[in-house]
C-alpha cells in the first residue's frame, strides 16, 4: 500500500512540473524578445525608399554612360540621358513619370528613351515622387520571433548574455524620422535640375512627356523657365511640345487643373491614352477635349492606343514609338526661335497646381 502510495504521490508532482515548464519557457520568450533592440528604419521616409529601388531599376535597365546623378536642394537622384545618333541633333524629350511601383519602370516610357535617339532626339528620363503618405517604411522583423524562440529552448545560452549589453541595446537612442518634404517642391526641384543638365549638355530645344498625376506640378516648373541661350517655346519656355500621358487611372485630372494645363494656346499637346476604350475612359476624354477647347488650345489631338501585345523595351518599329516620334517631328523639330519674339503666356501659368 504504501508504494502504491508514493507512485501516486511521484506523478502528481511530475505533472505539476511538466504543467509548469510552459509558463517557464513563455517567460524566457518574453524576457528573449523585450531583450532585443528594436532596428533603425532602412529608409526614413517613402520618398528615400523609393529613390533607393528607382536608382537600382535604372543601374540594371542603363549602360553606365547612360546614367546622369542629378543634385537638388533637398536631395540626389539618379536620371538618364541617351544622346541623340544622327548627324543633326534635333533636341531632347524630357520623359517625367511618378511610378506606382519605383522597380519596375513602364516598358512603353523604355521603348522611347532607347529609341528615339535613332532618330536624332536625345532622351532624358526623370523619375518624379508618387504621392505618397507621411509613415516611415517599417522593416520586417521575422528573424526577430524566431531567434526568441532559439532563445526560450535554449535558456542555459541565454542566461550567460551579460546584463550590461541587454540594457545597451534597450537604451539604444532611436533616429527621429527626417521631416518629409511636400511633393510638388521635390518635384519642382527635379524639374529644374533636369532642364540645367540638359542645357548643360547643350539641350534647349525641348518636349516633355509627362504622366497625369506629375503634371500639374512639373508643369508650374517648366512654364515658369525661362529658354536658355535665346531660344524658347510657345510659353515662353524651354518647351516645343507637350505628350500628356494618362497612365494613373486613380489619379485622374479636375477640370481646373487641365484648364491650366491647357492654358498654353500656342503649344502642341498630344493627350495619350492606354486603356481600352469604355465607358469610364470615353468620358474622360470628352472632359480632356472639351477643356481644350474651352482654352481655346490650338494644337491637340488625342492618341488611343489600340490593344495590342504589350510594347518591348527594344522594339524599333512599334507603333507607340512611330506615333510618339512623329508626332515631335511635325510639331517640334527646327522649331526654336529667339526667346525674345515669343509671348509670355498664359496670364494663369502660376496657378498650375
Amino acid at each position: 500500500m504504501s508504494k502504491i502510495c508514493a507512485a501516486f504521490a511521484w506523478i502528481c508532482v511530475s505533472g505539476l512540473c511538466l504543467a509548469q515548464n510552459p509558463t517557464a519557457n513563455e517567460s524566457s520568450a518574453s524576457s528573449a524578445t523585450s531583450s532585443i533592440a528594436p532596428e533603425k528604419p532602412i529608409y526614413m521616409n517613402t520618398v528615400e525608399r523609393d529613390n533607393a529601388l528607382i536608382t537600382q531599376a535604372f543601374t540594371a535597365i542603363a549602360k553606365a554612360d547612360e546614367l546622369q546623378p542629378l543634385e537638388t536642394p533637398d536631395e540626389k537622384i539618379l536620371a538618364l540621358f541617351k544622346s541623340g545618333e544622327t548627324r543633326k541633333q534635333k533636341g531632347a524629350l524630357l520623359i517625367m513619370h511618378a511610378p506606382d511601383v519605383p522597380q519596375a519602370w513602364p516598358a512603353t516610357l523604355e521603348n522611347l528613351r532607347r529609341n528615339l535617339p535613332l532618330y536624332g532626339w536625345a532622351t532624358m528620363t526623370l523619375p518624379l515622387p508618387a504621392k505618397y503618405d507621411n509613415a516611415v517604411p517599417e522593416r520586417e522583423f521575422a528573424s526577430i520571433s524566431s531567434s526568441a524562440a532559439s532563445g526560450a529552448e535554449a535558456p542555459a545560452a541565454a542566461s550567460s548574455t551579460p546584463a550590461e549589453t541587454k540594457a545597451t541595446a534597450n537604451s539604444a537612442p532611436s533616429e527621429p524620422p527626417k521631416p518629409l518634404i511636400p511633393r510638388d517642391k521635390l518635384i519642382g526641384e527635379r524639374v529644374e535640375a533636369a532642364i540645367a543638365q540638359l542645357n548643360t549638355l547643350g539641350q534647349f530645344n525641348l518636349v516633355a512627356l509627362i504622366d497625369n498625376s506629375s503634371a500639374p506640378d512639373a508643369l508650374a516648373t517648366l512654364y515658369k523657365q525661362k529658354p536658355a541661350n535665346t531660344m524658347g517655346g510657345a510659353s515662353g519656355s524651354p518647351l516645343q511640345a507637350l505628350i500628356l500621358v494618362n497612365l494613373q487611372n486613380q489619379e485622374p485630372l479636375s477640370k481646373e487643373q487641365l484648364g491650366n494645363i491647357f492654358s498654353v494656346v500656342d503649344l502642341p499637346v498630344m493627350d495619350v491614352f492606354f486603356n481600352p476604350d469604355n465607358p469610364e475612359q470615353a468620358e474622360l476624354r470628352r472632359q480632356h477635349q472639351a477643356e481644350a477647347m474651352r482654352k481655346n488650345l490650338k494644337d491637340y489631338q488625342q492618341l488611343i492606343l489600340p490593344a495590342q501585345p504589350p510594347v518591348s523595351v527594344d522594339d524599333k518599329q512599334s507603333f507607340w514609338l512611330a506615333k510618339v516620334h512623329g508626332f515631335m517631328a511635325k510639331r517640334a523639330e527646327g522649331n526654336e526661335v529667339a526667346g525674345s519674339d515669343m509671348p509670355t503666356r498664359p496670364e494663369n501659368i502660376s496657378a498650375l497646381k
